[in-house]
C-alpha cells in the first residue's frame, strides 16, 4: 500500500513540475526567436518588421532552433522530480 501511495504522489509531483516548466517556457516565449507579437508590434509602430540586429529586419516569425526539444525537456524535468519524490518517500532501513 505504501508503494502505491508513493507512486501516486510522485506522479502528481512529476506532472505538476512538467506542466509548470511548460507554462514558464510558454510565458517567456522560448519557442520563438522572433515572435508574431514582436512583428505585429513593430508593424503597428510603422516599421517594416522587427529589427533583430542593426540592418537585419524579420518580416516573418522565426522559430527557435531548440523549439523541437522543449517537450523532451519538460518530460525530463517531470521524470526527475517524480524520481526524486519517489526515492525521498521510501522507508528508511532500521539501523
Amino acid at each position: 500500500m505504501s508503494t502505491v501511495r508513493n507512486l501516486v504522489i510522485a506522479a502528481v509531483v512529476g506532472v505538476a513540475v512538467g506542466a509548470g516548466k511548460m507554462a514558464y517556457d510558454t510565458w517567456r516565449g522560448a519557442e520563438w526567436e522572433v515572435s508574431p507579437q514582436q512583428i505585429a508590434q513593430a508593424q503597428a509602430e510603422g516599421k517594416a518588421g522587427f529589427e533583430t540586429r542593426p540592418g537585419t529586419v524579420a518580416y516573418l516569425p522565426i522559430r527557435s532552433e531548440t523549439a523541437d526539444l522543449l517537450p523532451v525537456e519538460w518530460a525530463l524535468y517531470g521524470l526527475g522530480a517524480a524520481a526524486l519524490t519517489f526515492f525521498s518517500l521510501r522507508k528508511k532501513k532500521a539501523a
